[in-house]
């Protein structure tokens, strides 16, 4: 995505061909990297995705490219998705399973919609704007509970001058604050107060005096002490009471920290070195919020953890809540955004089709081996690249049709390859490293003849594979390599002849974060099976898509290794079975079999060839995601510093596209990768000039 990202913001501007030839490189058939997907065309044009993605409302960038691509792509309205709003729709419904006393409990949230469209936006919050937006969310928080006010305020007195500090009170008569709150608590009042203090600072921290925030603080902390005082003793029995004290905690420890570090003047990468539980204890968090399913959902929403092993947690404080910030307070219109077909269907199939349009080549089947430096170490000189197959027409059409819609198919079009049936008949997987196959001819690109400038967008994974030069030559190469670490993830995809009210399953369509490992995120994607290819007779109720990280149990084997991918594949397939027998039944009560309350009923899934039972699960779809340039790419604490920026790679002609660069974000996602892109258009071309979200300020 970083790379076709960087072609479209070149190629956006109107003189670009007079400036510039771009010639894209990919291994295999289909674009998009770790999030490309497939249609099945031997199982119902079933979509099959490398895991679960959804986008978020606070993707500006990602949504601005993609709807400047649908409206350039101009398609009419007889195909399913002729615009953005056609491929993306909002979804504002999540749930997080709280363990509690030795059981799930869901807790659910429904994110308020609003009126804006994500990809309008010219800038996000800074770090204050993100405090003073906290405070509202606190009063937010607040004022959705006043049902429990008559039980929260146990007659506590009205607000009055009464224990407030005296610097305070002088600072509050200063800025015109009234302290009379009428019919309100004292602790609630002081809440209040703290609104109207960030309401009225100036959005400069530079311009703020210490006693300035000292009171917001103060104010802060009393409200937070007090409603801990209520909620100490029934904490665990109400969910209410236990979920407000939550979020109320979280939110004020964020803004304490913020400002005590300093944050709202150096930003966020600069505890970076914490990770983000250790950051939030450091800073006078409970227990119970460091720990609450909010918390656990962010490394489940990232994969953090290492080496897959998810008794060792661990994601950066700084990137952590610059995201948490981001997409839980700043999203246009919904929370999240779902596609409306496959990834590969809604966003590299557009993306291919413009980009073709407007110029640009693609060069599919080319695997790139190695990037050779020159004498003096300061530019790429050569890049060795092999040739996977033999076009029959010289040229690669790689979209099929699926219901009107131009779709990549889940394996190459044989019929347009000369050694088509020879891997086919083989099962030869032209995107993994461990591929069993003789590429048919080796190319050499020299730079001043094949090219000028590179921008590489091959994903961190890979790059100790193919860039052992430029490793060798500079030392931030072999720190950003070394300490900046990725993981292998898994997935699973489930077609089910219930709809989910069908298998138990009672609240609205969900998306659900921090559940029961290793599967630790699903999310109900039934809407899918209208755009794939189902009769009737197997038609699905609901689909289901479950991802999580894949522990590591010993080195990565040598690519000679053939074995490696099917053991892994088989290693997802037992451990999902595993999972699927032990958690499944309470998120879906009905799935079990009548008059039991643990034994799964096999036959309820989606299966053409009509096995029996457990055989059933063969005809789902699940993958290991080992590939080096489809491991997911962590944020560990401490690594921050060891990124390089899209144009700092040290080399005179490279620039680096992907979301393991230092692109502002720091956590790999959508927007991440696409913001990145956009920083290597700009560092050669000037162009975009104003980047969404680059910056804390």
């Amino acid at each position: 995505m970083a790379s076709l990202t960087a072609a479209f913001e070149l190629t956006s501007q109107p003189d670009w061909q007079e400036k510039y030839e771009i010639i894209l490189y990919q291994m295999g058939w289909r674009l998009g990297g770790k999030g490309a997907s497939g249609r099945n065309m031997n199982a119902q044009a079933r979509i099959e995705e490398h895991g679960l993605h959804i986008l978020m409302g606070v993707y500006e960038n990602t949504f601005r490219v993609m709807r400047q691509c649908y409206q350039e792509l101009g398609r009419s309205e007889d195909i399913p998705l002729a615009t953005w709003q056609n491929a993306f729709k909002p979804h504002n419904f999540i749930a997080f399973p709280e363990y509690i006393n030795k059981q799930w409990v869901l807790w659910p949230y429904d994110f308020p919609t609003n009126n804006l469209l994500p990809g309008e936006s010219d800038k996000l919050p800074s770090v204050w704007e993100s405090v003073c937006l906290l405070v509202e969310f606190m009063v937010d928080q607040f004022k959705s509970s006043s049902y429990l006010f008559s039980t929260l305020s146990d007659g506590e007195k009205l607000l009055d001058f009464t224990g407030i500090p005296e610097s305070i009170k002088s600072l509050l008569k200063e800025m015109n604050i009234h302290l009379e709150i009428p019919n309100v608590p004292y602790e609630i009042g002081l809440l209040y107060i703290a609104q109207k203090l960030v309401q009225k600072l100036p959005q400069e921290p530079k311009t703020h005096r210490a006693i300035q925030h000292h009171a917001l603080l103060w104010c802060l902390g009393q409200f937070r002490n007090w409603l801990f005082r209520i909620v100490e003793e029934i904490i665990e029995a109400h969910h209410k009471f236990r979920r407000l004290w939550i979020l109320v905690d979280l939110a004020y420890t964020i803004i304490q920290g913020v400002i005590v570090d300093g944050i709202i003047f150096d930003g966020f990468n600069a505890i970076d070195d914490y990770d983000v539980r250790e950051w939030l204890s450091k800073h006078g968090a409970s227990e119970l919020s460091v720990n609450s399913a909010p918390v656990q959902g962010l490394y489940d929403l990232v994969f953090s953890y290492e080496n897959g092993n998810v008794n060792q947690p661990n994601l950066a404080a700084g990137a952590a809540l610059r995201c948490f910030l981001r997409m839980t307070l700043t999203y246009k219109g919904a929370f999240f955004w779902k596609m409306q077909s496959g990834m590969g269907d809604t966003i590299f199939a557009p993306l291919y089709e413009v980009l073709k349009q407007r110029g640009v080549k693609f060069n599919f089947f080319h695997r790139v081996k190695n990037l050779k430096l020159s004498e003096d170490k300061k530019t790429i000189k050569t890049i060795q690249i092999s040739r996977q197959v033999t076009l029959k027409n010289n040229v690669y059409e790689p979209l099929v049709d699926v219901n009107k819609l131009p779709c990549w198919p889940s394996s190459p079009l044989y019929d347009q390859l000369v050694e088509g049936e020879e891997l086919k008949f083989r099962k030869i997987n032209l995107e993994s490293a461990w591929m069993s196959w003789d590429d048919v001819e080796d190319i050499e690109l020299n730079v001043g003849e094949d090219f000028d400038s590179v921008v590489l967008g091959i994903s961190l994974g890979a790059l100790k594979y193919i860039c052992q030069e430029l490793i060798e030559a500079r030392k931030e190469w072999q720190q950003m390599v070394e300490k900046v670490k990725t993981v292998q993830t898994q997935a699973l995809q489930l077609w089910l002849k219930p709809t989910l009210p069908e298998l138990g399953w009672m609240m609205p369509n969900p998306v659900i974060d921090a559940y029961a490992h290793p599967f630790n995120t699903w999310a109900d994607m039934s809407h899918l099976n209208v755009s794939e290819g189902w009769s009737s007779e197997h038609y699905p109720g609901s689909i289901a898509y479950f991802c999580g990280p894949l522990e590591e149990s010993e080195e990565i084997p040598a690519f000679v290794d053939r074995s490696f991918p099917d053991q892994e594949m088989n290693r997802v397939k037992e451990t999902a079975l595993k999972w699927f027998q032990q958690n499944i039944a309470i998120l879906w009560p009905k799935i079990t079999l009548p008059k039991s309350s643990d034994i799964l009923n096999w036959n309820l899934l989606v299966d053409s060839k009509n096995g029996n039972g457990l055989e059933r699960f063969n005809s789902q779809f699940w993958r290991a995601n080992i590939e080096p340039s489809e491991r997911y790419v962590m944020s560990l604490k401490g690594t921050t510093k060891y990124r390089l920026k899209p144009d700092a790679s040290g080399f005179n002609n490279l620039y680096l596209a992907g979301d393991w660069t230092l692109n502002g974000i720091n956590i790999s996602s959508l927007e991440a990768t696409v913001t990145s892109g956009m920083q290597a258009s700009r560092a050669i071309s000037g162009f975009p000039q104003k980047i969404v979200g680059e910056s804390d300020f």
